[in-house]
């Protein structure tokens, strides 16, 4: 999805990317294998991301989908955050691999 001129899409994707280039810089010097469900306040505690990318995660309340050092696919979705205030609310997913990726919210199936 392209949407040219949308600044806070941009910093956003940017700051997501810059989060995962942190884990895998703090992944080849230490056993960095966080199943998904860990706790993303484990790994900034242990000082894995920069300042910058720490307050990032904590303001954005980005969800952590696992990381695991030695992946079998480069496309493993490790960080999620979600543009609540969008219609419709998009997501931004970074990837195992370092790169961003924005998509729509699944519409909630209803009843």
């Amino acid at each position: 999805m392209n949407i040219p001129g949308d600044q806070q899409l941009v910093e956003v994707a940017t700051a997501v990317m810059r989060a995962l280039l942190d884990l895998q810089c703090y992944g080849s010097k230490h056993t960095v294998d966080y199943p998904s469900g860990e706790d993303l306040q484990v790994l900034i505690s242990a000082g894995a991301f920069s300042p910058e990318s720490a307050a990032f995660l904590t303001t954005h309340r980005v969800r952590f989908l696992g990381f695991r050092w030695k992946p079998i696919r480069p496309d493993i979705p490790v960080l999620d955050v979600e543009l609540a205030d969008r219609t419709p609310p998009l997501h931004v997913i970074g990837f195992r691999d370092g790169h961003a990726q924005v998509t729509e919210k699944a519409a909630e199936p209803t009843t």
